[in-house]
């Protein structure tokens, strides 16, 4: 039996990690090492295009020889897999804690860091690919029966440039595709802020929300609440969640919702806390139901 609260305890330790050097210098090392272990599967995954590139550029006559070597290839990719895991879970969660909050990452999210290490990856595998026996034709040495490359084998010829450019271009749109939510949180973070002082703050009633899985870490859900505004009549908002299953709100629940008693119909300066806390950065904007 403990004589401490187990619940009080987690929140004790979660405000003191929130903002921490600790929980920085922890979330900064697994980014670190999880963008390292992306880079590895990456140079895995080039491996294997070096060998499909191979097979499908020469003749069937022809060197099939890889440049990356097998047991690069073989233990690259499982071996990349399973640090990703590892390293990104551990990256969440010292994120998280950092951060203080589980919708949202400080900095990149993990996918960003997945796709730029992969990038990485693939473009190292790329120096070490195997030349084709001839750039064009695909040279067959028994028959003399020489064959031109047709489209597939131009395309995979030029997999040495597009490969880890297109990685690296979907890692860039991820980083500006954060960037861009980022201020899109912020501002909503400031109006909801604004609303928090100016406006009515009142318990609203969770009448939809789905049933949601709880063996998942995050899951999307809509849910429908219902509230009153100063001259009591009620409205009904639907607010969209990406949140752990066990902090949706289910029918019957409140959670608190702020609005402009001016305009109590602008949806656009309509806000709720799904988790019921009461900072602004836990207010998310509400839509039409």
């Amino acid at each position: 039996m403990s004589l401490t609260d187990p619940v009080e305890s987690e929140r004790r330790t979660a405000a003191a990690l929130r903002g921490s050097p600790a929980a920085l210098t922890a979330a900064l090392l697994f980014g670190a090492g999880g963008l390292l272990a992306a880079a590895v599967l990456g140079l895995g995954v080039g491996g294997v295009f070096d060998q499909l590139r191979v097979v499908t550029l020469n003749s069937v006559f022809g060197n099939w020889d890889a440049g990356v070597p097998i047991a690069v290839r073989a233990a690259a990719i499982p071996v990349g897999v399973l640090a990703c895991f590892l390293l990104f879970g551990q990256y969440s969660k010292w994120n998280h804690r950092y951060t203080g909050r589980t919708t949202f990452f400080a900095f990149v999210g993990p996918l960003t860091l997945v796709l730029l290490g992969l990038a990485l990856g693939t473009w190292v595998a790329t120096t070490m690919w195997a030349a084709p026996d001839a750039i064009g034709v695909a040279v067959d040495p028994t028959f003399h029966d020489d064959e031109p490359w047709g489209l597939g084998a131009w395309i995979m010829y030029a997999a040495q440039w597009w490969l880890p450019g297109l990685l690296a271009l979907l890692g860039i749109a991820s980083l500006l595709g954060r960037i861009a939510s980022g201020r899109y949180r912020a501002r909503n973070s400031e109006l909801a802020a604004e609303m928090l002082r100016s406006g009515s703050l009142v318990d609203a009633e969770v009448v939809r929300s789905p049933a949601c899985p709880t063996d998942a870490s995050r899951v999307a859900a809509t849910i429908t609440l219902r509230f009153e505004d100063a001259e009591g009549r009620s409205r009904w908002v639907k607010c969209h969640l990406l949140l752990p299953p066990n902090e949706v709100p289910g029918i019957g629940a409140h959670r608190p919702l702020v609005f402009d008693p001016r305009a109590p119909g602008d949806t656009t300066r309509i806000f709720v806390s799904p988790a019921g806390r009461s900072d602004a950065s836990d207010f998310l904007p509400a839509r039409a139901a």
